[in-house]
């Protein structure tokens, strides 16, 4: 029997090393709350660094209100104890949504409880430390995430984009040397996952890399040509007839690795003729310029 060996991801050593990172660093302020930092640690160890800034901005953001609110409840409603609370927490939610930090409305709900239902004389040092030691987690976290190989999926949006100018001949071939149908649902889940791995890329910027930047611009731009491929195909196949090819057409097949059967071009007369060829020499240039483009970079 082969022995099972777990695959073991960077993101997985770098979270490691975080919590490890944060714990020693709040240690040596002699914080008596240690967990939080470990919690800020795991919180901002993302998949990408936007998504790291995110949880940052969250996370101070949730412990400044919650903090904020449960001194000023501490101060002024202790002797309402319940009831101070819950309408604390509306107050606090409603003034989230007011200042547009809805993001933040669990966690400062969580914080402001915390504090509350701490001993009178341990609330501010509460709110205190765990505003320290989560900043210390969320700090450290940071700045490995975005010092030790950024997560960078560059390299599997170029493959989904080859993938898809590779598998646009077959369909070609069907709808216009053979006339039949073919089922596009398969390029289309190909574009949706092209579209979702870009949304991922463009988070991975570190403060606004110009290479960054640039490299996003063209895979959008590839994004936009494949795109385009597909619109055309879906107009071919939305005909009812093809129309006949024209020889300039049928030549122009030959880059797509295709061999025209004798007989089927003509120079365009009917309608469907000018408008099939019209969508067809559309997603010919785009594949041809989609094909240009060094995708392995």
């Amino acid at each position: 029997m082969a022995r099972f060996v777990p695959h073991i991801g960077l993101r997985t050593v770098k979270t490691g090393l975080a919590v490890a990172l944060a714990l020693f660093f709040a240690d040596l302020r002699g914080s008596t709350s240690l967990i939080f930092a470990a919690i800020g640690a795991i919180s901002a160890m993302s998949r990408t660094v936007g998504d790291a800034f995110e949880t940052c901005r969250t996370q101070l953001t949730g412990i400044l209100l919650g903090a904020g609110f449960g001194a000023l409840f501490v101060s002024l409603l202790a002797n309402f104890r319940y009831v101070g609370i819950g309408l604390g927490l509306i107050v606090l939610i409603l003034l989230c949504v007011r200042l547009r930090l809805q993001f933040a409305v669990p966690l400062s709900c969580i914080v402001f409880v915390s504090i509350c239902v701490s001993p009178a004389g341990d609330a501010f040092q509460y709110g205190f430390n765990r505003l320290l030691d989560t900043t210390i987690g969320l700090a450290t976290a940071l700045v490995i995430n975005v010092a030790i190989k950024p997560y960078n999926n560059s390299r599997r949006i170029s493959d989904l984009l080859r993938h898809f100018q590779q598998s646009v001949p077959a369909y070609v071939s069907e709808r216009v040397l053979y006339g039949r149908y073919p089922d596009l649902s398969p390029l289309a889940a190909q574009l949706e996952r092209i579209a979702g791995e870009l949304a991922i890329f463009e988070k991975q910027r570190a403060f606004h890399s110009h290479s960054h930047i640039e490299q996003t611009v063209f895979l959008r731009g590839c994004e936009k040509l494949a795109h385009s491929i597909w619109q055309e195909l879906n107009a071919l196949c939305a005909m009812d007839e093809k129309g006949r090819l024209s020889p300039e057409n049928a030549k122009r097949l030959t880059l797509l690795g295709l061999t025209v059967p004798d007989g089927i071009c003509a120079a365009p007369q009917s309608t469907a003729d000018i408008v099939g060829n019209y969508h067809l020499d559309n997603l010919l240039r785009a594949w041809q310029f989609l094909g240009e483009f060094n995708l392995t970079e």
